[in-house]
């Protein structure tokens, strides 16, 4: 019995060996652009993330100067994305950005770059929310630059959560002085919500709080 388990058991590690290297196991050429590309796309396909990226960094690395070169930048970014690694991706899309600007893909990156900013940022308002900053600095410059964008409307509702977020963030701080017996501190907290916030959820409470104090 204990033998069957021990064969069941190392039966069971090389299924998952072939279903991790699949076809990621032929042999591609390096010097193949389209090769290469085409395969860390397979990767991608399958989830096998770090193969993908892999060969992508060596396309990027050996082709920079060719369509391909461009297009491994893209999906690098693209491969932190759905690992979730956000701030990886931001950099990635950024990076292609700035090296590609006239590119056909650029607007989606300079999307989705603000939208890794955005869904970096803390659910919790109490810890830093430099990401949701990012996010609306990035998402202004999509807006601005492409105006009736394909990710327009998006683009909207994300910066307007972001922008929720950080009034949020004031409003609590404020009330936190308000607790404290600060009105003072409060009032500088509440009234840079209605400069700075104005069209946030944040501002009515603001507003009634300063009528308070």
């Amino acid at each position: 019995m204990k033998k069957q388990i021990q064969w069941l058991s190392f039966l069971a590690v090389g299924l998952s060996l072939l279903a991790h290297t699949g076809c990621s196991s032929k042999k591609v050429n390096e010097n193949d652009p389209k090769e290469m590309f085409d395969d860390a796309e397979s990767d991608i396909k399958n989830d096998r993330y770090l193969l993908a990226l892999d060969k992508l960094r060596v396309v990027k690395s050996k082709f920079a100067y060719t369509s391909y070169g461009a297009l491994a930048q893209l999906r690098i970014a693209d491969v932190y994305f759905l690992q979730e690694s956000y701030p990886e991706s931001a950099a990635s899309y950024d990076t292609f950005v700035e090296l590609y600007p006239k590119h056909e893909k650029a607007s989606y990156a300079l999307f989705k770059a603000g939208e890794s900013h955005f869904l970096d940022i803390p659910s919790n308002i109490a810890r830093d929310l430099k990401s949701a900053e990012s996010a609306i600095r990035t998402l202004d410059s999509y807006v601005s630059k492409y105006p009736g964008g394909e990710y327009q409307q998006k683009a909207l509702e994300m910066k307007q959560q972001a922008y929720d977020r950080l009034a949020e963030k004031e409003l609590s701080i404020a009330q936190f002085y308000i607790k404290r017996k600060k009105p003072d501190s409060a009032r500088l907290r509440l009234n840079k919500i209605l400069d700075d916030f104005s069209h946030s959820s944040s501002a009515e409470k603001a507003k009634e709080l300063l009528k308070s104090l």
